[in-house]
């Protein structure tokens, strides 16, 4: 009978916790919580996530330790000698209802992979979600809806924002696109050239009516035709 369950994790989901024993004292509780010199991503949510042991005993989940931001709280100072080992399970990576993340950075997001640590989703402000791909961002998106038939368009640094769509191709019934349409009226200031991003020449189906204390600036070069 074929196996039933979950997907079977590999061994690497399993992390080691960076040994913290040579600052042992007798007197610090708190340490930070490591795996390779950085605090893993996720973060563990809930110490039952961890089997962690100091000086050979197994501690408690929630008295012999707790989680306090991205550190390790021991309920009493472990002493000057004494071993550390500690492992996250692999479970801890799993995305739980009502779980958490930490806000991740371009370099770490929050949301990854295990073999592409650098490539995820991560919070790069209030309600922004961006994409990094190998330590490099390459798109935030927008924090509103947008109106009905607008597109996503980027600045050039991958900041994303809702537009009218442009430069628009034909339009008609089902399949049969053959008409093209515009506007009637001219209502925003406008410079020929800003989509195609060059000098260039533009036209529109008329009659067009350029609004009062609206500008269609034509640089030299260019040609706007009516036609």
């Amino acid at each position: 009978m074929p196996y039933i369950g979950n997907n079977l994790r590999s061994n690497n989901a399993y992390k080691t916790v960076d040994d913290v024993s040579s600052s042992f004292n007798g007197s610090t509780t708190t340490f930070a919580l490591t795996v390779g010199g950085s605090a893993p991503v996720p973060f563990p949510k809930y110490e039952t996530q961890l089997i962690i042991s100091v000086g050979g005993v197994v501690q408690e989940p929630g008295t012999g330790f707790t989680l306090s931001g991205t550190n390790i709280v021991f309920g009493s100072a472990p002493a000057s000698g004494e071993s550390f080992f500690g492992v996250i399970l692999a479970a801890a990576d799993y995305l739980n209802a009502g779980g958490t993340f930490p806000d991740g950075t371009n370099t770490v997001p929050s949301i990854t992979f295990s073999d592409d640590t650098d490539t995820g989703l991560f919070r790069s402000g209030s309600g922004l979600i961006s994409i990094s791909s190998n330590g490099t961002k390459i798109a935030t998106f927008p924090t509103s809806q947008g109106s009905s038939g607008q597109v996503l368009s980027t600045d050039g640094a991958g900041v994303l924002s809702y537009v009218d769509q442009s430069g628009g191709g034909s339009t008609g019934g089902g399949t049969n696109k053959v008409i093209f349409e515009n506007d009637t009226q001219i209502k925003v200031d406008y410079t020929l050239g800003t989509t195609f991003g060059s000098t260039c020449n533009g036209g529109s189906f008329g009659p067009i009516t350029i609004n009062a204390d609206v500008t269609l600036t034509i640089p030299s070069g260019s040609v706007y035709t009516v036609v």
